[in-house]
């Protein structure tokens, strides 16, 4: 990992936190799976960025009450198990999500935004 790199990664860690940056790497992991890639079969930088936002909200939002839900119905997951790896793992549902959301626009590309909403509207 370069210099500039690293810096990078610590100025993302100071501005969205550890729990947005724990999101975010473990939705990148998924990249190996489930690439962003467009229609061409290209990479789409924009929706890896887009896709890894999201999975820093899901990690930042949903992370802590995952980890007190999984600690209220088993109490050994608390001592077990470090919060920080709850919020890698909440990460992953965001770049799912998110994926969906980039292939149902995809596939509509041609539409104006009146069809999006009434094409929303028929599922």
């Amino acid at each position: 990992m370069s210099a500039e790199s690293f810096g990078g990664f610590a100025t993302l860690v100071k501005l969205y936190g550890f729990k947005a940056a724990l999101g975010m790497v473990g939705a990148a992991m998924l990249y190996i799976v489930l690439p962003p890639l467009n229609s061409d079969g290209t990479f789409n930088k924009g929706e890896f960025v887009a896709r890894l936002a999201c999975a820093g909200v899901f990690s930042c939002l949903l992370g802590g009450t995952v980890y007190q839900l999984l600690c209220a119905q088993l109490p050994a997951i608390g001592a077990m198990v470090n919060a920080s790896a709850i919020d890698l793992i909440v990460g992953a549902p965001g770049w799912w999500v998110s994926r969906a959301v980039a292939l149902w626009f995809q596939r509509r590309s041609d539409k104006d935004i009146a069809e999006l909403v009434k094409d929303a509207k028929e599922q």
